[in-house]
């Protein structure tokens, strides 16, 4: 009896967690056969004018999830659907045109997938007048032919709203590298860049066990988040690192880990959004900071790391 009394009570446990995480926001009505919004994936294009950036390597991402949010004449308030990982078809439980639909850009905060966030660099897409249909699908934004996908496009924020504190993309047309000479200047491969004709290479020797690699710059921001975006590839452990004065430690240059990123051996190039920002909070925002990169190769066996489009921004 106490065993049937401790499955029962399990089994209610996992209900009411599985509710309260539910991603979709319940209707009280009587509607009980679904209407569907689908959408394939989101893509990250240059706006007309005030782009922060003219390089294509700038507009490489990764949108892996998105978050709906509709409005109904007639409501209060918005209705938050959920987030979403891509591609999704949600079900919603109303059968009336949406007056809007905002679609908030998602990605892996450092690289986690218990860590999405609405990237806040990206713009909220509207769609206005969305149709919805008992039992039917209305696809979101265009169609590709080549990919058989439905896609949608967002643009980063303009020059006005955010800062672009570096950016490198190793491309011919470039003149100089952010980096340290320890990273090799591969300009002319484009079978081998993640887009574009270039990209950074840090060769490891054998029996070579840590290599540090840093961007030469130094960044003197007001109180800020800051995000340092990059492609990868390494073929052993890469950590990021920020290089600071800490303040209330006589002021002494101290280096503090961001985070870790596995190898990417047999999955290609990585994209990663890392937050500075925690870090930086630690040396109380105080500045100026510099970031540097440790490829530690723990069996000792030659090794690569790639790194291409990398970029540091602030508001």
């Amino acid at each position: 009896m106490t065993l049937k009394k401790n499955i029962l009570a399990l089994l209610l446990v996992i209900f009411f967690t599985a509710l309260a995480f539910s991603g979709c926001e319940k209707y009280k009505g009587d509607v009980t056969v679904p209407a569907y919004i689908h959408l394939d994936r989101m893509d990250v294009v240059p706006q007309a004018q005030n782009a922060p950036s003219p390089e294509a390597g700038f507009y490489n991402s990764d949108i892996d999830a998105v978050q709906f949010v509709a409005y109904f004449d007639g409501d209060q308030s918005e209705t938050n659907l959920g987030t979403f990982q891509l591609p999704c078809t949600v079900p919603v439980l109303r059968h009336e045109t949406m007056k809007y639909l905002r679609i908030y850009p998602v990605v892996k905060q450092n690289g986690q997938s218990t860590s999405r966030i609405y990237y806040f660099y990206y713009n909220i897409v509207e769609l206005n007048n969305v149709k919805l249909a008992a039992d039917s699908v209305t696809h979101l934004g265009k169609f590709d032919n080549e990919r058989q996908q439905w896609y949608l496009q967002t643009h980063y924020k303009t020059r006005s709203q955010i800062n672009v504190l570096c950016e490198d993309y190793f491309e011919p047309t470039s003149f100089t590298s952010h980096f340290d000479s320890t990273v090799v200047w591969v300009s002319n491969d484009p079978d081998g860049a993640c887009n574009g004709q270039g990209y950074g290479l840090v060769h490891i020797p054998d029996s070579v066990t840590t290599v540090n690699f840093f961007i030469n710059d130094e960044f003197d921001i007001p109180n800020s988040t800051v995000y340092l975006e990059l492609n990868y590839q390494a073929d052993v452990e890469l950590y990021v690192n920020m290089l600071g004065f800490e303040m209330g430690n006589n002021g002494a240059l101290t280096s503090k880990g961001v985070m870790a990123m596995r190898p990417t051996t047999g999955r290609g190039w990585r994209k990663i959004y890392i937050n500075l920002t925690r870090t930086w909070s630690q040396f109380n925002y105080n500045a100026p900071f510099t970031i540097y990169f440790q490829a530690l190769n723990a069996d000792g066996i030659a090794a690569d790391v790639k790194i291409d489009n990398v970029k540091i921004i602030s508001y």
